[in-house]
């Protein structure tokens, strides 16, 4: 007589406790991720798990019809830990002309150390200072090339033009740059561009023609500066300590400092 036994639903067993594990594992690691992630508080953390590679900031620009409005906060972020509160992200080019960088700064540093050098290069050639039309293409030229390896950036580029206007330039990793006359970047940007298209984009609210507009004066941008820098330290975790500002005219450039959140 031949006695079978009952060991043929084994392997049935292993992969259904196999099974089980895989979706615990699972669970948890949803459960981590939206506790590090969900909104804890009214103030923003997203950025930290989607830029994880950038150290946070903001930095802004708006261009009157001859003045020019550019600033930033001085917080320097890695992860979720504050590693200076007093440095600024605005460097100067020339007497005119002004560039904003934030993102990862590594990368901005270095960006905007070649771009000095670059222009003293220019103007040691042509015996003469580079206008900020030149300064323009020049950036998008100097991004452009490391376009295999992008500087990992949000820059703004700030200054009068050659007919005495306000010009604000803004560019993407890889050197596109578009002239516009505001714009917002860094890890608060999406939250305030909405907030300067609606004071300062006529074409999303009105339809009278820009000719017949109501000027942009300097104490109108330099208040709207001053809001965006604010909202921003209220509700972006990555921006805060102190708002640079800086008024470019023709005559030379102006500064002011603004205190912001500290925690």
């Amino acid at each position: 007589m031949v006695v079978l036994v009952a060991g043929t639903d084994a392997p049935a067993m292993n992969h259904e406790k196999n099974r089980k594990l895989k979706k615990k594992k699972r669970r948890r690691k949803s459960s981590s991720s939206s506790s590090s992630c969900g909104p804890g508080s009214s103030r923003s953390s997203s950025s930290s798990c989607l830029e994880s590679d950038t150290n946070g900031g903001t930095v802004l620009a708006i261009a009157g019809e001859e003045f020019v409005v550019i600033a930033s906060d001085t917080r320097i972020c890695s992860g979720l830990s504050i590693e200076t509160r007093d440095q600024s992200k605005v460097f100067p080019m020339t007497p005119l002309a002004m560039v904003a960088s934030t993102g990862l700064w590594c990368d901005t540093i270095s960006m905007t150390s070649l771009l000095q050098i670059r222009i003293q290069m220019y103007e040691q050639e042509h015996n003469k200072p580079i206008s900020t039309d030149a300064l323009a293409q020049m950036i998008s030229i100097v991004m452009y090339n490391r376009r295999f390896f992008p500087y990992h950036t949000c820059t703004i580029l700030a200054g009068i033009d050659q007919a005495g206007k306000g010009a604000v330039y803004y560019y993407d990793p890889v050197g596109h740059m578009e002239r516009c006359r505001y714009r917002v970047l860094g890890s608060s940007g999406k939250m305030l561009l909405p907030a300067l298209d609606h004071g300062l984009g006529w074409e999303h609210h009105t339809l009278v023609p820009p000719d017949q507009y109501p000027p942009l004066d300097k104490e109108r941008a330099l208040a709207l500066a001053r809001n965006c820098l604010r909202v921003a330290s209220d509700r972006d975790l990555f921006t805060g300590d102190t708002g640079v500002l800086k008024l470019i005219t023709k005559d030379g450039i102006e500064t002011e400092t603004l205190p912001l959140r500290k925690d």
